[in-house]
């Protein structure tokens, strides 16, 4: 299900950037973000995955195309983010190398290069809600449109979520990107 999850994003990408609503870029896009609100306020993602963005910082989106994309949503930088959510997890053999792997496998078949040939552009921690979470960024080309891949994980028990930006059009990781993805990933509350 995940694999499939990740195709459908990858495919999907180029398409969901033509359909996007065109939103203006705002000049500051590092400006302090309100701080999220307290789980009652949070939408449920699924599983024990809540998100307490506020529009129209990140407004929730239909996404037809994609039913294995558990929650799209528009930003105003014109960066696309997704979550990914799954109902399986270290309890069923899965492992932030293994998963991280398959992302990479499946970004292959859509780039047609190797899996090891895709440049990794960056590893590193993120927090989400309180607790360090592997992060890692990396490049492909998709139907002759570069995309930037920035892909947190949260690997539970019984449950998986990657969150995901994604810079259409881009061939590096850039502070814009970093700091939507920072944002996004701060709004992310995650019940145990």
């Amino acid at each position: 299900m995940i694999r499939a999850a990740l195709l459908a994003l990858t495919l999907a990408a180029p398409a969901i950037a033509q359909t996007a609503p065109d939103q203006p870029k705002p000049e500051d896009i590092t400006a302090a973000t309100p701080a999220p609100a307290g789980p009652r306020d949070c939408a449920l993602v699924e599983g024990p995955f809540r998100f307490c963005g506020t529009s129209p910082q990140f407004t929730l989106a239909p996404q037809a195309d994609n039913a294995d994309v558990t929650a799209y949503y528009v930003t105003p930088e014109a960066i696309q983010a997704v979550a990914i959510i799954e109902t399986a997890g270290r309890a069923d053999g899965l492992t932030i190398d293994a998963l991280q792997a398959e992302a990479l496998e499946i970004l292959s078949v859509s780039a047609g290069i190797p899996a090891g040939d895709i440049p990794i552009l960056g590893r590193a921690s993120v927090t989400i809600d309180g607790q360090d979470h592997p992060n890692f960024v990396y490049f492909g080309n998709v139907d002759g449109v570069g995309i930037v891949y920035s892909n947190s994980i949260v690997l539970l028990d019984g449950a998986v979520a990657q969150f995901v930006t994604l810079d259409i059009g881009a061939t590096t990781y850039t502070s814009r990107h970093r700091a939507l993805h920072d944002r996004f990933v701060s709004n992310v509350q995650v019940s145990l």
